[in-house]
């Protein structure tokens, strides 16, 4: 069985595989109980009330609910956006904007440096057409965790959309003290679930507002809610496997403690990854205060010898499977910290990282 040390999709436990193996109409009263559910718990974890919130399930990837978000929400006319960025995941909500004509402008710090709160509230403050704030929270190109407790700052109200797609779950969110509209995070993240539907926790009083501004069909959140409100099902073909997979990973979820157990282990996963690595002569990308649990960014070795393929490979061959850097400005690699991984899955990495190094005759410092 191959683990992955990725971050999403990820390792998943052999029962919520196993929710799979059911088949279910769409139609069925006892899947109409589980989207229900779903939607219900997902609320509780966002710490919102059913009365100010609602959880908009909608098929597809986390970057179908970004852009679904954005179609919803944004007026073409009067809205603009500050999009603030510290990585490609920032940098791809800019690239939704552009492909779906809404207007932004955009903040932009290196891969390796948090945003900067200062920056964000200036950047709003000094400009009154500014409507609305998209950011990212877990930027996973590094594995930086931006600060995201500010806008009960700004002197005038602007509609927030973070993306907690890497975060949730993994990470106390209470969406509505920290004026969150719309938090957008999917199923096969920190919940542990498979591939195959996205959510979106969305301000109702907001929500409500946005009939008519989405240029999409099938990215109508404002449609898919009211949908679900009167007839309990999806408007389109639902993943029905997965969201049964994901009703057994929120079980697991809350046996394993919740938020504070499921973050407990990753972090514990990932202090220990990165004092391995760092022990091997391995640079952190990140600085440590900035690194979040969910994944972690490494330099290459100066050898001029490395080579990456031949790393991955290797690693491949023993069933563990690592990750790809996404900078634009320095050579790493990726090694996720979450999905169902256990500290004997990152003893087995670090021991043939080290046979690699041995074996190659590699220099790491």
């Amino acid at each position: 069985m191959q683990i992955l040390f990725t971050p999403g999709p990820l390792l998943t436990t052999k029962t919520v595989k196993e929710a799979a193996l059911v088949d279910m109409g769409s139609r069925d009263p006892k899947f109409v109980q589980i989207i229900q559910n779903i939607r219900s718990t997902l609320l509780k974890l966002s710490n919102v009330e059913e009365k100010d919130y609602t959880a908009v399930l909608l098929q597809g990837s986390g970057t179908y609910a970004i852009e679904a978000t954005f179609h919803t929400v944004l007026k073409r006319e009067t809205d603009k956006v500050l999009v603030v960025s510290n990585g490609a995941y920032g940098e791809r909500q800019a690239k939704i904007l552009t492909a779906i004509n809404k207007k932004f402008v955009k903040l932009t710090y290196d891969e390796n440096q948090k945003c900067l709160v200062e920056d964000i509230i200036k950047a709003i403050e000094e400009d009154p057409t500014i409507t609305h704030l998209s950011m990212v929270h877990s930027e996973t190109t590094s594995g930086i965790i931006n600060d995201i407790d500010f806008v009960h700052r700004l002197s005038r109200r602007v509609v927030f959309i973070l993306d907690a797609v890497s975060s949730f779950g993994a990470y106390e969110i209470p969406v509505s003290k920290l004026n969150i509209d719309f938090l957008i995070s999917t199923s096969n993240k920190n919940i542990q679930g498979l591939p195959g539907f996205a959510f979106v926790i969305a301000n109702k009083s907001i929500l409500t507002q946005c009939k008519g501004n989405a240029a999409s069909l099938v990215l109508d959140l404002y449609d898919q809610e009211e949908y679900m409100l009167k007839t309990q099902q999806f408007r389109f073909t639902p993943p029905t496997h997965v969201l049964r997979c994901f009703e057994c990973a929120l079980k697991e979820f809350e046996e394993e403690g919740s938020i504070k157990g499921r973050q407990k282990r990753y972090t514990e996963l990932q202090q220990y990854l990165s004092q391995q690595m760092q022990s091997l002569g391995f640079k952190l990308f990140v600085d440590p205060k900035d690194q979040g649990c969910i994944i972690t960014t490494f330099l290459f070795p100066k050898d001029p010898n490395f080579n990456f393929n031949q790393f991955y490979d290797y690693l491949a061959a023993k069933n563990l499977i690592i990750y790809p850097g996404k900078m634009t400005k320095a050579e790493t690699f990726r090694v996720g910290s979450i999905g169902a991984l256990t500290m004997e899955n990152m003893h087995q990495l670090i021991e043939a990282i080290k046979a690699f190094i041995a074996e190659t005759n590699l220099q790491v410092q």
